[in-house]
């Protein structure tokens, strides 16, 4: 299995239209999603065409390196590997923080940018909120 190397001081995105979701509430409570780049996070925010769709852009503090899953089999034998238990997303980030495993790469998931699933935030820090224009992502006919 291969990784996913990313240097402290990279910025990720975590893209949302949800009307009760900000910059805090987001993170550390459950299974963090965060894309690679800002195109795939204003897309996934524009995913319910609903609520006001922005972007919440984090800075990695420190290194980190993420195993990367491309297909199904990855996923199950990483699962498998750190004993991971998946019935509820609170018990995946429980099981995956003991086994101090950070969190996920999912590099091919999009033409657009990797997805990066975290299970602990700590390593986060807050840069700024983008809102997400329409218009700008999904064209005229949006």
């Amino acid at each position: 299995m291969s990784e996913l190397k990313l240097l402290a001081g990279t910025l990720l995105y975590h893209g949302t239209d949800r009307a009760d979701a900000d910059e805090k509430s987001v993170t550390g409570r459950h299974a963090f999603w965060l894309a690679a780049t800002l195109e795939l996070a204003k897309n996934h925010a524009l995913r319910n065409r609903s609520g006001t769709p922005r972007v919440f852009v984090y800075r990695l503090k420190s290194d980190l390196v993420l195993p990367t899953v491309r297909t199904p089999d990855d996923v199950r034998a990483l699962l498998k590997k750190y004993e991971l238990w998946v019935t509820e997303d609170e018990l995946l980030q429980a099981s995956a923080m003991a086994a101090n495993l950070p969190g996920w790469a999912y590099p091919d998931a999009n033409p657009l940018g990797a997805f990066i699933k975290l299970f602990d935030t700590s390593m986060l820090e807050y840069v700024e909120t983008r809102e997400v224009d329409r218009t700008s992502v999904l064209g005229p006919a949006a």
